[in-house]
């Protein structure tokens, strides 16, 4: 059995502000396993957390930090992140938003503590060969949008050199789970490659994604996901003591 890990998208973000101390703390209260975080590189080349790429109507990249903080006070830093992350402690998936951010994301979390514990993602596959050239042990995912069946994705994450994909299919059907199978997993797992699943909130389709046993889910909710998980372990365990 694969006890999928609960990974709070954004942190606790149903209830919290996104990509905000907030949301990762309530993360970490409501039993999750890791925290989805998104980052991108200042003009001054600090990494900061946060989605869009633009402030008002500055892109991120062309700022300084003190003009982030000026226009977005509680911006978070990911050296503060990986320092919560060590002192919680809690894993974390690091998106980059930004592909100009790849290298120095890649050399700070090599020299993390807790380096064995963090996944970068993207959805753009040379930036995740930026991370791999830059820190071979930094392990990665490569985030895919469009539906796409085992072997092409195999085949896209041999090209980029990463360690898992990140399935990004929530919004391509009424009930995304049926665009995967069983199969389709073991196929992938067969591979070498982690699996983690799009962000869910909705308590039947968590269940459906859970069954499928993948190495993670990502969820605005991760208390919900938390009492999905660990319901379904302590099924699983009474199955198999009982030989049902």
């Amino acid at each position: 059995m694969i006890r999928p890990q609960v990974v709070a998208h954004r942190g606790s973000s149903a209830l919290h502000a996104d990509n905000s101390w907030p949301a990762f703390e309530a993360a970490a209260r409501e039993g999750a396993d890791a925290i989805e975080c998104d980052v991108q590189a200042t003009r001054d080349r600090i990494i900061v957390v946060r989605h869009d790429l633009a402030i008002d109507d500055r892109l991120v990249a062309d700022l300084r930090f003190a003009e982030i903080e000026a226009r977005a006070p509680d911006t978070v830093v990911l050296a503060d992140l990986l320092a919560f992350a060590e002192s919680t402690p809690i894993d974390l998936l690091v998106e980059i938003k930004d592909p100009n951010a790849a290298e120095i994301v890649a050399q700070m979390i090599a020299a993390s503590a807790r380096r064995d514990r963090i996944v970068v993602g993207s959805f753009h596959g040379p930036a995740l060969a930026a991370v791999k050239a830059t820190a071979p042990n930094v392990q990665t995912s490569f985030m895919m949008g469009s539906v796409a069946g085992p072997e092409e994705l195999i085949r896209l994450a041999a090209a980029f050199r990463v360690d898992g994909v990140h399935l990004c299919w929530e919004t391509h059907a009424a009930q995304p789970h049926r665009l995967l199978d069983r199969a389709a997993i073991d196929r992938l797992r067969r591979a070498g490659l982690a699996i983690t699943l799009w962000h869910e909130e909705r308590e039947d389709e968590l269940r459906a994604m859970v069954a499928f046993e993948p190495d993670a889910i990502c969820t605005n909710t991760p208390a919900v996901l938390r009492r999905i998980v660990d319901e379904y372990a302590t099924k699983r365990v009474e199955q198999e003591l009982t030989g049902e």
